[in-house]
């Protein structure tokens, strides 16, 4: 390799040619976040409930969700309203809602009851295999 060459690809690699996140080699990329999840308490001998919270996503790209997972439910089904999606959309530099009549976050197949005041882990997961971890609270309603 020649000395322009390899002068060529360290610029490269450094102003982020190489690095799909955009931002120079060495430099973590923001994390995207949930915060203010909760879950409201399911009524006596039901077997699903929904999940709130709010998706921020402090990176340049979009963010595609498409599946989830929990250790209290048996399916975690991403919705918006009454219907069933493939998956939310996190605009870049932006932040997703998830809240009832819109898009939420649908736990079937209740494995236990839950109680009021409980704290119950979430994971959703990215198209690009990311995983965005919550804890969310359990509410009376």
């Amino acid at each position: 390799m020649t000395q322009m060459t390899q002068m060529l690809v360290a610029l490269f690699m450094v102003f982020g040619g190489g690095n799909p996140s955009g931002l120079p080699v060495g430099v973590a990329q923001p994390a995207v976040t949930m915060s203010d999840a909760w879950v409201p308490l399911p009524a006596a001998g039901a077997t699903s409930t929904a999940l709130y919270a709010t998706i921020e996503n402090p990176t340049m790209y979009d963010v595609y969700v498409v599946s989830g997972t929990s250790e209290v439910a048996a399916t975690v089904e991403l919705r918006d309203g009454d219907k069933p999606v493939k998956d939310f959309t996190v605009a870049s530099f932006g932040s997703l809602e998830l809240k009832a009549g819109g898009p939420h976050v649908l736990l079937g197949g209740l494995k236990r009851t839950l109680k009021d005041g409980e704290t119950i882990e979430l994971t959703l997961t990215t198209d690009g295999g990311l995983a965005i971890k919550a804890a969310a609270v359990v509410k009376a309603r």
